[in-house]
C-alpha cells in the first residue's frame, strides 16, 4: 500500500462559500478516482497556541488534513495527474489554498 498524506493552509483572504465548495465537491472528486482505495479529509479542530509551539517558535496549526490510500506509487501519479484531478484543483484548491505540505510512503 502507498500513503499520500497533505496538510493545507487557506490563503488568508480565501472566501467561505469558496472553502464550502472545496469540501462539498471533495467527495465526488474521491468517488471518480479508481485507483484510491481509500481517503479522509478534516479541517483543523485544534485550539493551537500548545506550549511546545511557543517555546520552539514553530508555525501555527494548518487548515486541512488528507489522507488516500493507493495499492502503489503509480496509482498515486494516475490519480495526480488525471484530468479530474488537474480539474479540481484548478477549479477548488487554487482559489483558496496558500500553502501545500505533502508526504508520501509505503506501508506494509
Amino acid at each position: 500500500m502507498f500513503r499520500h498524506m497533505a496538510i493545507l493552509k487557506f490563503k488568508p483572504d480565501a472566501k467561505a462559500a469558496d472553502i464550502e465548495a472545496y469540501f462539498k465537491a471533495f467527495p465526488g472528486l474521491m468517488a471518480s478516482q479508481p485507483t484510491i482505495r481509500s481517503w479522509k479529509i478534516g479541517r483543523n479542530e485544534g485550539a493551537g497556541g500548545e506550549t511546545h509551539v511557543r517555546k520552539g517558535s514553530f508555525a501555527g496549526n494548518y487548515d486541512v488534513g488528507l489522507t488516500m490510500v493507493f495499492d502503489n506509487p503509480q496509482g498515486y501519479l494516475d490519480y495526480a495527474e488525471s484530468a479530474g484531478h488537474q480539474t479540481f484543483f484548478a477549479r477548488y484548491c487554487t482559489p483558496i489554498l496558500a500553502e501545500r505540505v505533502v508526504v508520501q510512503f509505503h506501508e506494509d
